[in-house]
């Protein structure tokens, strides 16, 4: 049986999600709270007990098309299920069946839908099947149970820049002040002449973690005490995430930003005692490059999306419009 969960039942939904091995902490109820999105969590129940669920943000437009999404700074939703121990044939035929009852629920419910499943989930054939599309993306995640390893598998570069980063006196400061943070993140959204638009979001989120103690700034900071470079994490029950960064290229030096990486790469092994470390991918190659080159494993996840016909139709219409109008 298929329903969307209750307000009361958010507790028991977010504990349902720690003991997921593809619940994330972006699939947490706290975290869709503080996006400021409204949002449904589809739950599917064997008598009282859930086995899977599906987190989804939701709008109606103008036109009346309703829409599930993901919120900002959000970079896995998607499918979890319970931590099923049976064998692998039955939890495989299980998770494809409460996989397809949700995938015919919610295009029951919405006109257009997109969303990315955790790197953990690589069974797409029941949204496949119902005429979902599917597209791969790619994120490194870095096993950091042993630091001399991950130190000794960085490419020789990054170890390098990360040296004379300490040789120049350049050190890390790891702390929870999120306005020098965002200050960083700014100048690298203006120097690629993007539009930040989710500050309040993005506020928002920082103090549920901060509150909950699941994130830290880890600002490069020169001689003279000045931030250059910021790496900001947040974390859950099972491995870190990189979710933000940026640096001033005024002041910046060169190893600034890998030195703060390699300062939450230990904090998350040190201080929080996880054994992994997600980049949260990058399909932008100069950033994809800056992160392989920590040495982590390259590591695919997918995303889906799924339009009515006349939806469909109209999308295209309106992206042929929009070509149109860039030629005139």
């Amino acid at each position: 049986m298929i329903k969307k969960l209750e307000l009361t039942e958010y507790d028991k939904w977010d504990s349902f999600v720690a003991s997921s091995p593809q619940g994330t902490i972006f699939h947490k109820s706290y975290w869709l709270i503080a996006s400021g999105e409204e949002f449904c969590i589809y739950g599917c129940f064997k008598g009282n007990e859930l086995f899977a669920g599906l987190p989804l943000c939701r709008s109606t437009s103008r036109l009346g098309i309703k829409e599930a999404y993901h919120p900002y700074l959000t970079p896995y939703l998607g499918i979890v299920f319970k931590d099923n121990k049976a064998k692998y044939v039955t939890r495989v035929s299980d998770e494809k069946d409460m996989a397809r009852e949700i995938a015919r629920k919610i295009k029951e419910d919405f006109d257009s839908i997109n969303f990315i499943f955790t790197p953990f989930v690589v069974d797409l054939q029941p949204f496949i099947w119902e005429g979902f599309t599917a597209r791969v993306k790619y994120t490194y995640i870095l096993q950091v149970d042993d630091l001399d390893n991950v130190w000794n598998n960085m490419d020789a570069k990054r170890r390098n820049d990360i040296t004379k980063a300490e040789k120049d006196g350049i050190y890390v400061d790891a702390n929870d002040d999120f306005e020098q943070t965002f200050a960083l993140v700014e100048k690298t959204f203006e120097r690629r002449k993007k539009d930040i638009d989710f500050r309040s979001v993005v506020f928002k989120c920082n103090e549920v973690l901060s509150r909950n103690g699941q994130c830290k700034s880890f600002l490069a900071k020169n001689k003279e005490g000045q931030a250059i470079g910021v790496v900001y994490i947040v974390w859950d029950e099972k491995r870190s995430y990189y979710l933000l960064g940026g640096y001033d290229s005024q002041k910046s030096h060169h190893g600034a930003s890998a030195i703060a990486m390699w300062e939450a790469i230990k904090f998350t092994k040190n201080e929080l005692g996880l054994c992994q470390f997600d980049f949260e991918g990058s399909m932008i190659q100069p950033v994809e490059m800056f992160f392989r080159k920590f040495g982590g494993n390259i590591t695919p996840y997918y995303s889906v999306g799924w339009m009515r016909p006349h939806v469909k139709a109209f999308s295209y219409a309106k992206e042929a419009f929009t070509r149109l109008l860039g030629k005139q």
